[in-house]
C-alpha cells in the first residue's frame, strides 16, 4: 500500500515537471511583461516562486482544467507579490535612513552647539590674560608663529617666546578652572 502511495506521487512529481517544462517559456514570457529588471527584481527569482507555486497546487490533488490561464493568474500575483515586497524593503530602508540622518544631524547639532560653547569659554578664557600675553595667545592661537608675532607686534623674539609660554601656561591654568583640561602634548 506504501509502495501503491509512493508510486503514485512519483508520478504526479512526473507530471508536474513536465507541465512546467512545457509551459516554462509561457512563463518567462509573461514575466517579462512586467519588466522585473527595470524595479531591480530578478526573473530567475520570481520564476523559481511560480514553479513552486504551481509544483504546491498540482501536488495537492487541485484540478486545473485551464493551464495557461491558471499559469498567467500566478505569474501576474507572484510579480505583484514581489513588487509588493520590494516596497516595503524600500519603505524599511527609506525609513532607517532617515532615522540615521536624523541621529547624525542631532549628534552634529548637540556636538556643534558644545564646541562653540567651549570656543566661547576658550575665548573668555583668553580675553582674561593680561594685555600683552593676550595679544600673544591670540596670534599664536590663529597659527601665527613666534617671528609673525614679533615682526606683527613690534618686540623682540625673545620678548615675543617669553610672553607667549607665560601666556599660554596662564591660558592651561585659567581652562583647568574652568574644567576644560585640554593638553596636546
Amino acid at each position: 500500500m506504501k509502495y501503491l502511495h509512493m508510486h503514485d506521487q512519483d508520478k504526479k512529481s512526473r507530471e508536474c515537471q513536465e507541465l512546467l517544462d512545457r509551459f516554462s517559456h509561457f512563463i518567462s514570457a509573461n514575466i517579462q511583461k512586467f519588466n522585473p529588471l527595470h524595479y531591480g527584481l530578478d526573473p530567475d527569482d520570481i520564476a523559481q516562486d511560480i514553479r513552486f507555486k504551481i509544483w504546491k497546487v498540482l501536488l495537492g490533488e487541485k484540478n486545473i482544467t485551464n493551464y495557461p490561464a491558471y499559469i498567467k493568474k500566478v505569474v501576474d500575483t507572484s510579480v505583484i507579490d514581489h513588487l509588493r515586497k520590494l516596497r516595503r524593503e524600500q519603505r524599511c530602508q527609506n525609513f532607517e535612513k532617515r532615522k540615521c540622518v536624523a541621529e547624525m544631524e542631532l549628534f552634529y547639532s548637540k556636538e556643534l552647539s558644545f564646541r562653540k560653547r567651549l570656543e566661547e569659554r576658550i575665548g573668555e578664557a583668553v580675553e582674561s590674560l593680561i594685555d600683552s600675553r593676550r595679544q600673544v595667545v591670540k596670534l599664536h592661537l590663529l597659527n601665527f608663529n613666534i617671528r609673525e608675532i614679533a615682526l606683527c607686534l613690534n618686540w623682540s623674539p625673545a620678548k615675543t617666546r617669553n610672553l607667549l609660554y607665560r601666556g599660554m601656561s596662564d591660558l592651561r591654568i585659567l581652562l583647568k578652572e574652568l574644567d576644560i583640561d585640554h593638553d596636546p602634548k
